[in-house]
């Protein structure tokens, strides 16, 4: 063993599991597994948390984009070793980008007042006050570490190039003003008919909306009821938040299915008065998507998980990692897919990466059924607390 390259001994040197990044779904499963009792150790090459689910001020952005086009360095070659007990993983970064340019039309202006604002490198999201991201991060208790904005109103760019209100609730609609008394009416029989078909005390099919137009495109529903096209783009993309163009028939499985479209209303209106400071639907974290992966790693380490920065770098340790598996014993190992593993190992698994919807539901849909997978006798996040979240007034809801 004194081939070894001199790192700091871990201790513990053995874990349950290894988490290899600090995106949102990696940083979920360290809280989960280390709420669960497992021994965890959660290591990140970077020095920022969150990976790309991360919030960066611009002058890191430029350094990231450059990073994440940059090949890895050569491989030292692999060490034999006669001890049995250990395992050899060779890992290697893989390019996220084949090239980046990056350009800037007024850089002195950027530079002024690069401080004043940090950039989501996972794209705009927004969080229902009802959704599961936010029934997660209360059932956990990392609520505590975040804080939030409620974002009080929502505008739609309509086809004439103006911003168009966009009415949530029924005394919204009442009070719009850029709204005629039919487009009221339309959309206060739209969100009754929905409601209806929403009520389980309703018995009546009549007021049931048929499983044929469940399974057709939202769009097409919307069309069957003959609502304005003002009325449709307020449905379908300022409160189901479709992420494509619902008139493009070749986004194929993007377009929203009017079962999805119900749901999601039915989330909007949901989230409205969950919160007491929240006036609407959405919150924003105030300082960025990036403090989610923060807010669920402080609580891992609560729990006990072990924490590396800068880990895996080819400027501070070697690319191979040694660690010790205890004869008879299989790890479960957990690495962000755009790491290249060789060697052999017990399990392997890959965690989702950001896509392209404007909320967290796949994503976490997907990071949940992992750890089923991995711990099929552990439940998710067993423990709960008080059902509030920090606004920016400095008061809790």
């Amino acid at each position: 063993m004194s081939d070894l390259p001199q790192h700091p001994l871990i201790d513990p040197s053995t874990f349950d599991l290894i988490v290899v990044g600090t995106g949102l779904p990696q940083s979920i499963l360290a809280a989960a597994a280390s709420a669960a009792g497992k021994t965890v150790l959660h290591l990140d090459p970077n020095p920022y948390y969150g990976g790309h689910f991360a919030t960066l001020p611009l002058h890191d952005l430029t350094s990231f984009l450059n990073s994440a086009s940059a090949p890895s360095l050569p491989s030292p070659p692999l060490a034999s070793y006669d001890n049995q007990d250990y395992v050899s993983v060779d890992l290697q970064t893989r390019p996220l980008y084949s090239d980046v340019e990056i350009s800037s039309y007024a850089p002195e202006v950027l530079q002024e007042h690069a401080r004043k604002f940090n950039i989501d490198l996972a794209g705009p999201r927004v969080l229902f006050c009802a959704d599961k991201c936010i029934d997660a991060v209360l059932k956990v208790g990392v609520n505590q570490y975040l804080e939030f904005k409620s974002i009080d109103a929502s505008y739609l760019w309509d086809p004439n190039g103006k911003l168009v209100n966009v009415p949530g609730s029924r005394a919204a609609i009442f009070k719009d003003k850029s709204l005629s008394l039919t487009e009221k009416n339309q959309l206060m029989r739209f969100f009754k008919l929905v409601q209806q078909h929403l009520d389980p005390a309703e018995d009546s099919e009549n007021s049931k909306i048929s499983q044929e137009d469940l399974d057709t495109p939202f769009l097409e529903f919307l069309n069957k009821l003959r609502l304005p096209q003002k009325m449709k783009s307020i449905i379908l993309y300022a409160i189901s938040l479709a992420n494509d163009d619902q008139n493009d028939h070749d986004v194929g499985k993007n377009r929203l299915l009017t079962k999805e479209g119900i749901a999601r209303l039915a989330l909007y209106h949901t989230s409205i008065g969950r919160f007491q400071n929240a006036q609407g639907a959405l919150l924003y974290p105030i300082y960025g998507q990036g403090e989610l992966s923060q807010a669920f790693c402080r609580r891992a380490a609560v729990k006990g998980c072990l924490y590396g920065k800068l880990s895996f770098s080819s400027r501070k340790v070697g690319k191979t990692f040694n660690v010790m598996f205890p004869l008879g014993e299989i790890k479960k190992l957990q690495w962000l897919k755009f790491w290249r593993l060789t060697g052999q190992f017990g399990t392997v698994s890959f965690t989702p990466m950001p896509d392209g919807n404007l909320n967290y539901d796949d994503l976490l849909d997907a990071t949940f059924e992992l750890f089923q997978k991995m711990y099929p006798n552990e439940e998710l996040f067993l423990e709960t607390t008080s059902a509030g979240v920090h606004q920016d007034d400095g008061e809790e809801s």
